[in-house]
């Protein structure tokens, strides 16, 4: 049984349905632009909710790069 296998445009769909990434760019998919995005609101944060909603994006982006090392196929 062969692994199931997720595209560029399907890390777009499930990045633009979570709530944490919405103030993110997540279209196209460009993990190392929603990276550096997450880590300016992280030097940048001043408020709780500020440092709150960097902890949620981090979060989902571990969630989306374990998605990536275990499902996209690296053709190269």
């Amino acid at each position: 049984m062969s692994k199931p296998t997720l595209t560029e445009a399907d890390l777009t769909v499930i990045a633009e349905g979570t709530p944490a990434l919405d103030p993110f760019p997540t279209r196209p998919w460009d993990r190392e632009r929603l990276w550096a995005a997450v880590l300016d609101l992280h030097l940048k944060a001043k408020t709780r909710a500020d440092r709150e909603a960097f902890q949620q994006a981090l979060g989902a982006i571990q969630v989306l790069d374990t998605l990536i090392r275990l499902y996209v196929r690296d053709d190269g």
